[in-house]
C-alpha cells in the first residue's frame, strides 16, 4: 500500500508505477475508506472491483480505457 499518495488529487501514473498485487503496470488508483491508497493492474482491479466498491473504495485514476 502506498499511503504517501493518499492525499494527492492528481495521480499521473507512469511506467514505474506497479500493481500492489503483482508486478504489472498500474492502471487504476483507489483510495480506501481508511485513507490507504492501492495501485492496481487492469486484471487485478477487475477481479477485485466488486469487493472494492463494497468496501467504499474510491477510484481516483482509471487509465484502462486509454491503453
Amino acid at each position: 500500500m502506498k499511503s504517501s499518495v493518499a492525499h494527492r488529487t492528481d495521480f499521473p501514473l507512469t511506467a514505474a508505477d506497479r500493481c500492489d498485487r503483482c508486478s504489472a503496470r498500474a492502471m487504476v488508483v483507489t483510495v480506501m475508506r481508511n485513507g490507504g491508497t492501492l495501485l492496481w493492474c487492469a486484471h487485478h482491479y477487475a477481479l477485485n472491483e466488486t469487493a472494492l466498491r463494497a468496501g467504499e473504495a474510491v477510484v481516483v485514476r482509471d487509465e484502462r480505457a486509454s491503453r
